[in-house]
């Protein structure tokens, strides 16, 4: 009952109602393309982390930048969203979407793929981009602004796929 009772105290500010609309438009986006785009869109993630992280140039874009920013977290990021979109747009029309065609997953597991999904790509900009961390509240911060959260929601969609089960 105690429960109920802190629902009514909830204010709907405009932090909460941005992450909700997000959380609406990832799912929206997720149920739209379906399961196999889904686990392309998942690898996309995996392989855009792994090129930021080895990217050589941020010291050479931080001194020659004109027309984009100089800050380092905000550079690191950009180059994420820029890899993961190009990752998925290859990876989309390559052989691996023909290996992911699997027949259509449940309404349910294509929300959790794409939940998972969300909250590993949300715990990468937010351990690339720390200064970014105010506009979430305090309670939600160890669950997806550190290191050993970025492993467990790396982990997460990984583990999901493990224990799914492949329908034939």
């Amino acid at each position: 009952m105690s429960y109920l009772s802190s629902l009514s105290n909830l204010s709907l500010g405009s932090g909460n109602i941005f992450g909700v609309l997000a959380l609406v438009c990832v799912l929206l986006f997720v149920l739209s393309i379906g399961r196999t785009r889904t686990l392309v869109s998942l690898l996309s993630v995996y392989v855009a982390f792994v090129l930021q992280a080895m990217f050589p140039y941020f010291g050479w874009l931080q001194k020659n930048a004109t027309s984009i920013t100089t800050d380092l977290p905000l550079l690191r990021v950009g180059l994420l969203l820029v890899a993961y979109v190009g990752s998925f747009l290859l990876l989309n029309r390559s052989v691996l979407k023909g290996r992911f065609n699997q027949n259509e997953a449940s309404f349910v597991s294509v929300i959790l793929m794409g939940l998972a999904q969300l909250g590993f790509l949300v715990s990468i900009i937010l351990n690339l981009a720390p200064a970014q961390q105010h506009y979430l509240p305090t309670s939600v911060l160890p669950y997806i602004a550190n290191q050993k959260a970025l492993f467990y929601w790396a982990m997460a969609p990984l583990l999901y796929l493990l224990f799914s089960t492949r329908s034939t």
